[in-house]
């Protein structure tokens, strides 16, 4: 499949940062507070990127299929930023998921 196949077949939309994405999963929450968790499909084409961003809550980056992916984390704006290859390849040093801590800064 092609990348614009998979985003027809899943429903993703523009993600505000870069990507495409649709949320899966929302944890239910009295009315106006945070939920406790929420799940994504993300999914970065070609030339496109993730802008680097914050969340305010720890972030689980899962590979499931494609190209390498390379997850850049920093604790502040002013790094140092270290990075992450998400991937198949192990014996390469890809991993296949990745945790970024709440409040720290990511691209991809």
């Amino acid at each position: 499949m092609t990348a614009d196949q998979i985003i027809a077949s899943l429903g993703l939309q523009p993600h505000p940062e870069g990507g495409h994405y649709r949320e899966t999963w929302r944890a239910d929450v009295p009315d106006g507070a945070r939920p406790a968790g929420t799940a994504i499909h993300f999914l970065l084409k070609a030339g496109e990127r993730s802008h680097w961003h914050r969340v305010d809550a720890h972030e689980v980056w899962l590979y499931h299929a494609g190209a390498p992916l390379d997850l850049w984390v920093s604790a502040t704006d002013l790094g140092p930023a270290c990075r992450v290859r998400l991937g198949a390849d192990l014996a390469a040093g890809d991993r296949p998921q990745h945790v970024v801590p709440r409040d720290h800064w990511q691209a991809a």
